[in-house]
């Protein structure tokens, strides 16, 4: 008799060094195709799908949904063809990972699936990510009982996992709100939990993103020797061209933001300061040829940076749609770990929230990342005449390592003139 074949956790990224398995989309004693997905694992900043590397029926599941931990090579499940114990039929090539929810075309931003809210499909439509939609079918939930935190309403993995917790009685409702608990006053019966002294408070579980992300900054800010320049751009010219585009390409799928502008600006001043595309590896410097940004996305999940990639090379139409695709879909966790890795610089704006200036804190091994605050209006000096502009404060912090001061200004020179004359990114 014949062994079955074996589905192992496949290496996902360098990068990643856990994963958790979410949920089986199939059972034991179930019929599987090859290539057809049969587990969803989710990493620090992703879901992946894996998929079945033989034809057969599920014999043997060997990980729970739910368990942490799993390393490279975890043995997930056996698969034997119908009898049981004959050899299953091996797929052609090596299983690939399909990545949740993946778009035709990586230009053009994700678009929701419309879902029933019920089993029957009686009322209005729900929005969800198929994920989503089959953890609430498996657990026998109400999508329309579910509040969804990603665009537009839409329901994530996240919002069901809540949901799940509420119904386990893990979580209050009360707390099931995406948004952030503030600290509960103090009250009589307190908790009296080290340091809480005699108020009552709600302790979060860290998600994996976010425990990632304390351990890398915490690192970074003790071993990176950090310092920081700021400039002060001009945006008037960028706002006026933004609003130009908007009226000339109305109903347009993407519009272009000043985010957007200081990406493309980013690229280009990096393709005449290549020192400042750079990276810290192990007492060398690599000067990377390739320019690819990386923006700082706030997800349910915590911090993520997804990356533009060869950015110098694209228009600023091109980068939005593609910025656009990739915050979508980092918010709904279905990135694929070649679309968040690999960056050699990073840009993180926090202007929408009225956030003046930022000094970020280096996401090694880079060298640089750039705070972009809010465009604000301010009194201007110029040829002894005060005037009124539009200006917005960037603030680059640098590994000092890797590059000097001077370089830093080069860059930020680069930078504004990027910034103040649009005409020279083609805008």
């Amino acid at each position: 008799m014949s062994n079955p074949i074996e589905l192992r956790l496949p290496q996902l990224a360098d990068a990643v060094t856990s994963v958790k398995l979410s949920i089986w989309l199939k059972q034991e004693g179930d019929r599987v195709e090859a290539g057809e997905p049969i587990v969803e694992v989710e990493t620090d900043k992703t879901n992946v799908e894996l998929e079945a590397p033989a034809s057969g029926i599920v014999r043997t599941i060997h990980v729970a949904a739910g368990t942490e931990g799993l390393e490279a090579g975890a043995l997930l499940a056996l698969i034997a063809d119908e009898a049981g114990g004959q050899t299953a039929t091996p797929a052609v090539g090596i299983p690939k990972l399909a990545p949740l929810d993946v778009i035709a075309a990586p230009l053009v931003p994700a678009r929701p699936i419309q879902v029933p809210t019920s089993a029957t499909g009686d009322g209005p439509a729900a929005v969800a990510s198929p994920m989503a939609r089959r953890m609430a079918a498996a657990a026998g939930l109400d999508l329309s009982t579910i509040r969804g935190t990603g665009r537009g309403g839409r329901i994530g993995k996240a919002d069901i996992d809540r949901a799940l917790a509420v119904r386990r009685g893990a979580m209050p409702a009360a707390a099931a709100s995406p948004t952030v608990p503030t600290p509960v006053a103090d009250e009589p019966g307190g908790s009296d939990a080290p340091g809480s002294g005699d108020g009552a408070y709600r302790e979060h579980t860290l998600t994996a993103l976010r425990r990632v992300t304390a351990t890398r900054l915490q690192q970074a800010k003790q071993v990176v020797p950090h310092f920081y320049l700021r400039i002060d751009c001009g945006v008037d010219a960028a706002l006026a061209a933004l609003a130009r585009i908007k009226d000339k390409e109305q109903g347009g799928d993407v519009q272009p933001t000043l985010t957007d502008v200081v990406v493309c600006a980013s690229a280009l001043a990096l393709r005449k300061v290549p020192q400042a595309n750079s990276t810290w590896a192990d007492g060398a410097v690599r000067i990377y040829e390739a320019v690819n940004i990386a923006v700082a996305v706030n997800t349910p999940k915590g911090l993520i940076t997804p990356i533009v990639r060869e950015a110098d090379s694209k228009g600023l139409g091109a980068i939005a749609r593609e910025t656009r695709s990739l915050v979508a879909r980092a918010r709904e966790g279905t990135l694929t770990p070649d679309e968040y890795t690999g960056g050699t610089f990073t840009v993180s704006n926090l202007g929408m929230y009225g956030v003046e200036s930022l000094y970020a804190i280096v996401n090694p091994p880079q060298s640089c990342i750039l705070g972009v605050g809010a465009a604000v209006k301010r009194p201007i000096v110029a040829d002894d005449a005060v005037t009124v502009g539009t200006r917005m404060t960037c603030t680059l912090s640098a590994d000092h390592r890797v590059i000097d001061g001077a370089v830093g200004a080069e860059l930020l020179t680069a930078l504004r003139s990027f910034i103040e004359q649009p005409g020279l990114m083609g805008l």
